[in-house]
């Protein structure tokens, strides 16, 4: 596993649903489209082929970046189940 991996699917979603948990908990439903969006600006400046070719472009958008959001929307979702239970838990 290179560091465009790690970074793709691991450092960039938690991050982004962590920053935007504890900075605005409303606005959690924004994290996977900003993750999304930080996503595929990291992978177009680490390999710009991604952009630039016709095969790679169309793996990239077709194939990864639905699993990018799916993974985006997963935890958001725990991030929401979190909140809900501190919320309960202060009550």
């Amino acid at each position: 596993m290179n560091w465009w991996s790690i970074i793709f699917w691991g450092v960039i979603p938690v991050l982004t649903v962590v920053a935007v948990f504890f900075v605005k908990r409303k606005l959690l439903w924004i994290s996977p489209l900003v993750s999304t969006a930080l996503a595929v600006a990291y992978s177009a400046i680490e390999m710009p082929t991604i952009i630039s070719y016709s095969e790679h472009r169309a793996m990239f958008f077709i194939l990864v970046m639905p699993g990018h959001i799916v993974l985006g929307v997963i935890l958001t979702g725990i991030a929401y189940l979190v909140a809900y239970l501190l919320k309960q838990k202060r009550k």
